[in-house]
């Protein structure tokens, strides 16, 4: 298994992951090109034998920065300065094997710390479909806590509640 920054190329394989995983919720290449576009160093795909079988999506925000879908946010604890938002994350057996979708998600964590950041957080829904899989076990095995809810904000009218989990670096 490897480990790199996603390129172009790796569009379609990135959609069909998500797509298995998630079905008609599964991001469109248009979403991928927008985040490869914006910020090339935060999204990374992990690669068995020339094929793509996961991918992690994130984005740096300064200290006051909200993500624009983020609304009725609770926390238990402000955010204390630049911090990683994990905006899409999804491996090749959706949270079963926590050891090596664990080293997807400490790459990440390398880039943004080397950036400054000195936190993280990520929103889970609620209902998560892979709770089965023990997605909640998964981050908290990562070091992650609950410290909050928030609304997701899916599209006009479409909101779904997670709860917000945080790692400090």
């Amino acid at each position: 298994m490897k480990i790199r920054q996603a390129t172009v190329s790796d569009l379609d394989g990135m959609v069909e992951v998500d797509r298995k995983a998630f079905g008609e919720y599964g991001s469109e290449k248009k979403y991928f090109i927008k985040k490869l576009s914006s910020f090339p160093g935060g999204v990374l795909v992990f690669e068995d034998e020339g094929k793509i079988t996961g991918f992690f999506v994130f984005e740096i925000l300064a200290k006051n920065d909200v993500p624009e879908d983020f609304c009725d946010i609770k926390l238990n604890e402000p955010i204390k300065g630049k911090w990683m938002h994990a905006v899409a994350f999804t491996g090749p057996t959706n949270y079963k094997d926590k050891i090596s979708e664990s080293k997807l998600l400490l790459a990440g964590e390398k880039i943004a710390k080397g950036l400054g950041c000195v936190e993280s957080y990520v929103p889970l829904s609620k209902n998560h479909p892979f709770k089965k899989n023990g997605v909640f076990k998964f981050w908290e095995l990562n070091s992650y806590k609950k410290v909050g809810e928030i609304k997701w904000k899916c599209s006009a009218t479409e909101f779904i509640e997670c709860f917000l989990y945080k790692k400090s670096f």
